[in-house]
């Protein structure tokens, strides 16, 4: 995978558990933030989105847990992507700690770009394909 973009996001207090390590459910918060700032590294913004009634949507998401998170730890996220259609493709996400860069935790997501208005997905322009299509 080549890495377009790499996200640096802290660890809050109250992403933790009761044992003290952050939540399962909150890695995907962390891994959506870091696919977010992928896209807008490629000059695809959220902005452009919402005002076109466009974005990615997630079908299938896969994690593998390696090693635990605490507060006050931050995460390093690289993302790329994969098996790029015009409406389609997998985004891979490898997650760090930055402290000793130690790997915590490993994603592939599935997702299509969809259009909100029409209900169908949604082919994505030619510009920011180039730049998703090269991994």
């Amino acid at each position: 995978m080549k890495v377009i973009h790499t996200a640096e996001i802290p660890v809050l207090w109250s992403h933790l558990d009761a044992n003290g390590h952050v939540n399962n459910g909150v890695y995907q918060s962390y891994f959506d933030e870091a696919r977010m700032q992928a896209l807008e590294s490629i000059g695809f913004s959220i902005r452009e989105m919402r005002e076109n009634l466009v974005g990615p949507v997630v079908l299938k998401a896969e994690l593998t847990y390696h090693k635990p998170l605490g507060h006050p730890d931050v995460v390093r996220i690289e993302t790329g992507f994969r098996d790029m259609t015009a409406v389609r493709g997998t985004v891979v996400q490898t997650m760090f700690r930055s402290s000793d860069g130690v790997l915590v935790c490993e994603a592939n997501f599935s997702a299509i770009f969809f259009d909100f208005a029409k209900k169908r997905p949604w082919k994505i322009p030619k510009q920011y394909f180039d730049n998703l299509a090269v991994v």
